[in-house]
């Protein structure tokens, strides 16, 4: 009797051990550290979250695609996507990423991505960009739209 016991506390720890295991795989190449900000804070904290990893949701603006100027190791021009992604505010920053995204202006969407603040010798001096890993479509909820329509 006490090795049948010992048997299936044996057997349902060994279940429970191996299931507690078991996660889901993420791909290194479109997984990253981030966290959770608003545009707004990203840009008055710039030198705060330089090159770290960002998450930020917003709406697109000024979307283009274009070809660069250098050739990859094929020997093919690459494509890449810029935008402005906004709050509510209109507070941006500019997101760059490599190949063609599929969205459209006016979408919004989650950038996941690194923060770069680059220096420029002319003009505002320092860019905003966030090298964006994965963008991902977002629906604003009821309380995104409730803030939306408030009044100053």
């Amino acid at each position: 009797m006490k090795r049948e016991l010992f048997l299936y506390a044996t057997f349902f720890s060994l279940i429970f051990t191996l299931a507690s295991c078991n996660r889901t795989w993420q791909d290194p190449d479109s997984s990253i550290a981030t966290q959770n900000i608003s545009i707004a804070n990203l840009i008055s904290n710039r030198q705060a979250y330089d090159s770290a990893g960002v998450s930020l949701i917003g709406k697109v603006w000024n979307l283009e695609t274009g070809l660069s100027t250098g050739k990859n190791e094929d020997g093919v021009n690459e494509t890449y996507t810029t935008f402005m992604l906004a709050d509510r505010a209109g507070t941006s920053v500019d997101i760059y990423a490599p190949g063609e995204v599929p969205i459209q202006e006016g979408d919004f969407v989650r950038v996941v991505g690194i923060y770069r603040k680059e220096f420029q010798p002319a003009g505002d001096y320092f860019v905003n960009v966030v090298n964006a890993i994965r963008i991902e479509d977002w629906k604003p909820g009821l309380g995104y739209w409730i803030r939306e329509f408030e009044f100053d």
